[in-house]
């Protein structure tokens, strides 16, 4: 399953619907599909953290390149561990 829309903001996105989700489980003229259980909205959140640790770790390994010797430029390093697609690569050299 493909995700295009990938993103901390996209995150926030789904991260606020949980919450709606779960306030309308109290709400009787809400529609079935509007509603999260208590059970959906902690996997959600679950899964949520292990996303925003994997960013931390980006962010973590980009202070430590860009602190580093100047051997390598910070974004050929990142592109060549993963954490950086080859298109974005531009965007912080």
């Amino acid at each position: 399953m493909a995700n295009n829309n990938i993103g901390l903001e996209a995150l926030k996105s789904h991260l606020f619907e949980t919450l709606e989700g779960v306030k309308n489980l109290s709400d009787p003229e809400a529609d079935a599909c509007e509603k999260v259980s208590i059970e959906q909205a902690k996997q959600i959140v679950g899964i949520s953290n292990s996303i925003i640790e994997i960013y931390k770790t980006q962010v973590d390994a980009m202070r430590t390149i860009t602190n580093m010797d100047r051997s390598a430029s910070a974004g050929a390093v990142l592109t060549d561990l993963g954490i950086i697609a080859p298109e974005n690569r531009k965007l912080i050299e």
